[in-house]
Order: C-alpha cells, then structure tokens, then sequence
C-alpha cells in the first residue's frame, strides 16, 4: 500500500509539471511557482477528498433516514441529499489562490412545482 501511495505521489507530480496553464505567461510567469501551487493542492487534496466523501456518505445517509421519517417526501430528502453531494469535491491550484470559492457543502435544493 505505501508503494501504491509513493507511485501516486509521484505520478501526480510528474502530471502538475507537464500540465501548463492556458495563461502561463500572465498569471504564473514562474514554472516553479505553478509547481508549488500544484503540490499544495495536491497536500490538501490529500486530506479534503475523504473528508468530502464521508460527508457525502454521511449526509446520504442521513437523507435516507429523513425520507424513510417523512414517509417517502422526496423534498426533504433532496434538502439533505443536494448540498451533501454537491459541491467541490476537488481542490484546485486557483481555489487555493482565491480566484475560485471552495463549496464545500453544496447549493440548497429547490423543490419543484408539481403541475
């Protein structure tokens, strides 16, 4: 398993520097600087995914209780279920910057009108 991680690793390092920004010359003129923000989304990556997806599965669950409680509503379930599933689940380079927002919890479901 430690293998299988340090091969990954290096893979994902081997990607964030072959990968070039479409505005290479404006927003990252320093290749060094755009491998740093790779790598740190990587290192964060590392501990937002699983942290995302067991608030996923939480909130899945959770969902399934709220609908099982409301005797099949689906709205209320749907009210957990969106915002658990939604959302960012990959953090990239220009969220860490702050040129993108990091939705970590996803937009407020919507009921539809029935006609």
């Amino acid at each position: 398993m430690r293998r299988f991680l340090l091969v990954a690793v290096a893979a994902l390092m081997l990607v964030a520097v072959a990968i070039r920004p479409a505005q290479a010359t404006e927003q990252n003129p320093n290749p060094a600087s755009a491998f740093g923000w790779g790598m740190a989304a990587v290192g964060t990556n590392l501990g937002y995914i699983p942290a995302k997806f067991l608030y996923a599965v939480g909130g899945s669950l959770v969902s399934l209780i709220a609908w099982g409680v409301s005797a099949g509503n689906s709205d209320v379930a749907l009210g957990i279920l969106q915002p658990a599933l939604s959302g960012t689940w990959v953090v990239t380079p220009e969220m860490l910057k702050g040129d993108a927002p990091i939705l970590y919890v996803g937009p407020s479901y919507e009921p539809h009108d029935s006609p």
